[in-house]
């Protein structure tokens, strides 16, 4: 800590992610008794957090389920900070109506709904996790 300054990071490979009023937050790190069902989910862009790990630069865009029995739970995915129309972050978007890859149209897409499609991968270390793998526009 510097004097006047405080240096935040994020850390993706921690269990949870947990805000006061919510459920921890899904993301690609964790095992979790209760993961997201692969498959479609209707969901909400609900938050875009910015950060930095071993990997750079990189967005975290946090999904809200919308409807059935994980409707709340709360999954987030990571892409590298890149505008690029081949990026992870632009294909995301595009799902939700954006139409580049910037950090300012992620920003201005929370509050919209999509598809998001999951997918149970696994890590390096074993443990399963629910992956965003592509958004669509919602039907």
């Amino acid at each position: 800590r510097v004097r006047g300054h405080m240096q935040v990071s994020m850390s993706v490979h921690k269990p949870e992610i947990e805000r006061r009023d919510q459920a921890p937050i899904q993301n690609g790190t964790v095992l979790y008794a209760d993961l997201v069902p692969e498959g479609l989910h209707l969901a909400e862009l609900i938050d875009v957090r910015r950060f930095t790990n071993a990997f750079g630069e990189r967005v975290g865009l946090v999904f809200s389920i919308s409807t059935g029995r994980h409707a709340g739970h709360e999954i987030m995915e990571s892409a590298a900070l890149s505008s690029s129309p081949r990026g992870k972050l632009f294909e995301l978007l595009r799902g939700l109506g954006g139409a580049d890859g910037s950090l300012l149209t992620a920003y201005d897409l929370v509050g919209r709904q999509c598809l998001i499609d999951v997918r149970h991968e696994q890590g390096r270390t074993g443990k399963v996790y629910a992956a965003i793998v592509t958004t669509t526009p919602p039907p």
